[in-house]
């Protein structure tokens, strides 16, 4: 079995389907017969953390009044069995993303999103990826066992979401995590073949009605997305922080802050080109194809926004002793070491004074009270010599 939560919803519910495939058998470092023009692809440590965390965030932080959480199907590959503990701390034997147990699921998951139009459905998916232009093959943990047709084995993914095109469910949403460089020859060689499609596009789509489905990919076409050693991808911790509050807004109702599709575009396109592009190194920006403005997620209190804190002229960050305060809070935060980049942290919703003290001289700052609210504030004070 796949499906690791099952709650009975009546009417309106949310079905997710969460992959992640760090281990190819046919890679090298698998344990199957290698795949000869496997072309600079490996195994990836990322992905299996990657589907954990988003798991547990659907578990213990995703709200929904209007459309309830009631299952999540996972499947993860990794060197040895795989298994997930659910918040209360029952263990969950989780099967392997292997191509055929893949399609099971996946056709599960539209099933359920047939049974109302009104339910919404969330994809992820966290591994190695390949395209040619907008098409994308999402490679599953047989990836190359027929060397002949290696594709054999992955998702054709873009010609899969047409295909959902059929199913009841109007509400979709798909996260993928997942490089979209084109490998020298891997989908030309086959004459553009681009994997399984699953679920085929159809032309008899009128009488369902407009689907919203956005998609968010970790990077543009032709770019690699990043991962890290043993933890969550560069993507995924920047979804997760944008879902706490980088991609909410209360325009609707001032005290209800929410998670719409458009501002989590917003909030994850900050997070990646500055607190975890610049601060890094890593140069991945986040790409959407389909969007469609919907709510998905409702926060239960007050947003955490990131905040960049620095120095104007930046030269001066090495000198300085940045800090923030809460306005009628007691007590100043203070950065515990001087470097010469940008300080970032995440801050909840409100009031605060920021402030840069020089204890070696060479400058001196005025503080600065600012507003921080989502998606981002990015604080520059002023300094001079």
């Amino acid at each position: 079995m796949t499906q690791i939560y099952k709650k009975n919803i009546p009417g309106p519910a949310t079905h997710a389907l969460v992959i992640g495939v760090g281990y190819y058998a046919h890679l090298p470092g698998g344990k199957g017969k290698l795949y000869p023009d496997y072309e600079g692809l490996g195994q990836l440590t990322s992905p299996p953390q990657s589907a954990r965390v988003f798991a547990d965030w659907l578990l213990t932080s995703y709200r929904n009044p209007v459309k309830p959480l009631a299952s999540i199907e996972m499947l993860i590959s990794e060197p040895d069995e795989s298994t997930f503990t659910l918040p209360g701390g029952e263990i969950k034997d989780v099967e392997r993303a292997t191509f055929s147990k893949v399609k099971k699921a996946l056709l599960k998951w539209k099933e359920r999103g047939d049974n109302n139009q009104d339910h919404l459905l969330i994809f992820f998916f966290c591994g190695h990826g390949v395209s040619k232009g907008y098409a994308t093959s999402l490679l599953m943990e047989d990836f190359g066992k027929v060397p002949e047709n290696p594709l054999e084995h992955a998702l054709s993914f873009r010609d899969f979401y047409d295909g959902m095109d059929i199913c009841q469910a109007r509400q979709q949403c798909y996260f993928i995590d997942a490089c979209r460089t084109a490998l020298p020859t891997l989908i030309t060689r086959y004459n553009n073949y681009t994997g399984q499609p699953v679920i085929p596009g159809s032309a008899f789509l009128a009488a369902l009605g407009a689907r919203t489905a956005p998609i968010f990919y970790a990077t543009v076409p032709g770019d690699t997305a990043y991962g890290r050693t043993g933890e969550a991808s560069v993507f995924t911790h920047a979804l997760l922080k944008a879902l706490k509050g980088a991609g909410s807004n209360n325009l609707e109702e001032e005290e209800s802050w929410r998670v719409d599709t458009n501002t989590l575009n917003q909030g994850l396109d900050y997070l990646m080109r500055w607190t975890l592009g610049k601060s890094s190194g890593v140069g991945q920006v986040v790409s959407v194809d389909e969007l469609v403005n919907f709510t998905l997620h409702y926060l239960e209190g007050n947003p955490i926004v990131p905040v960049s804190i620095g120095c104007k002229p930046s030269e001066a960050n090495l000198a300085a002793q940045l800090g923030y305060s809460k306005i009628e809070s007691a007590g100043t935060v203070v950065r515990p070491d001087m470097q010469d980049t940008d300080w970032h942290v995440e801050l909840e919703l409100g009031e605060y004074h920021f402030s840069a003290e020089f204890p070696n001289g060479g400058y001196s700052s005025d503080y600065q009270d600012r507003s921080v609210t989502p998606p981002f504030r990015k604080v520059s004070l002023e300094v001079e010599k």
